[in-house]
């Protein structure tokens, strides 16, 4: 049997647990986020590293398409999925990287924006410097600032809203799935 099909008819979590309740190939997931953490704090803070940055984040994010796909059964991850797309399309148009116009980088403030040139990538972000007539599908980048306190405060892209809704929806029905399903006591 290949290992897909091996992960594929797995659940994981035991049959007293939320994810047995439906969610498939978790380790796909992981996969990603941890590619994606690698690609920008490890391999994006060596000068060396980052010409490869843009390849391996887009490829670090399609590590995530065989779980969405799995968990179709989710509309979470329907959305989830939606969301990734938004995000690949902007980012493919801009090199790789997520654009973000230098008003949103000064509004959240965490880098120093003389310290930084348009058109490089801001370093240990998925982001590139870049004036919103410069950047191909603008509305889609980062181009909302969350009005929340610093030092949290974000700069978001439709996608990127898009996908934490898919993660609560996807929290939601796991649960309610589990529920639905427990065993009664």
């Amino acid at each position: 049997m290949s290992a897909p099909a091996a992960l594929g008819s797995q659940k994981i979590g035991g049959p007293r647990t939320p994810l047995a309740s439906g969610l498939s190939w978790l380790p796909c997931a992981l996969a990603a986020f941890i590619a994606e953490v690698a690609v920008i704090y490890l391999i994006g803070s060596s000068p060396e590293g980052r010409a490869w940055v843009p390849v391996l984040l887009f490829a670090a994010h399609l590590l995530l398409v065989p779980f969405l796909i799995r968990n179709l059964s989710f509309w979470g991850a329907r959305m989830i999925l939606v969301g990734l797309g938004l995000n690949l399309i902007v980012m493919a148009a801009n090199g790789g990287l997520m654009p973000v116009a230098p008003s949103a980088v000064e509004a959240i403030g965490k880098h120093n924006l003389h310290e930084l040139r348009l058109g490089d990538p801001i370093p240990r972000t998925k982001n590139v410097l870049l004036e919103p007539d410069q950047t191909r599908a603008q509305w889609l980048s980062d181009v909302i600032v969350l009005p929340i306190p610093r030092p949290y405060r974000r700069a978001v892209s439709v996608g990127d809203l898009v996908v934490f809704g898919g993660v609560a929806a996807t929290f939601v029905e796991v649960t309610r799935r589990y529920r639905q399903t427990r065993p009664a006591r």
